[in-house]
């Protein structure tokens, strides 16, 4: 990934924010919670990340007028721009991650990924429910989430 996060990192962008450029790219107005599905991203997350892009002027936001629940993302001409300037660096990488690895190998790992996610996805987890030892120290104390509750 550090070719990528070095050519992303002389825009301005993170890898989470170009997923969100590229991906609205591809599929043109998307609503919200899709395009958390489509790029693996928490939606909180995206909304952040979202928030950012527009007002770095790379993407608008837009209210569904059937859903006002809902949220359309589109991509700005300044963020088609900028997509279009990183996409030809971006296949420059792929070929090169290709000429080094191979087709097959490729083909093999997409093919595995594809597989554990397949079988992630349908896996139960179970973790040990029972308090931790005394001797057992928290690194970092937790930190609070959300607004602080009253009373």
């Amino acid at each position: 990934m550090m070719p990528f996060r070095n050519l992303l990192r002389r825009h301005g962008l993170t890898e989470p924010q170009f997923r969100v450029l590229r991906t609205v790219d591809e599929l043109a107005d998307i609503e919200l919670t899709e395009l958390a599905r489509v790029t693996a991203l928490l939606v909180p997350s995206l909304s952040r990340i979202v928030r950012e892009l527009e007002l770095r002027g790379y993407v608008e936001r837009e209210t569904d007028p059937r859903d006002m629940r809902c949220m359309q993302v589109r991509l700005t001409e300044r963020g088609r721009r900028l997509v279009q300037l990183l996409v030809p660096d971006c296949e420059v990488i792929y070929g090169q991650i290709k000429r080094a690895m191979g087709r097959e190998k490729l083909h093999q790992l997409q093919g595995l990924l594809e597989e554990l996610e397949t079988k992630l996805g349908y896996a139960e987890f179970k973790f040990d429910d029972s308090e931790p030892d005394d001797d057992v120290v928290s690194l970092a104390p937790l930190k609070q989430r959300g607004r602080p509750r009253k009373g």
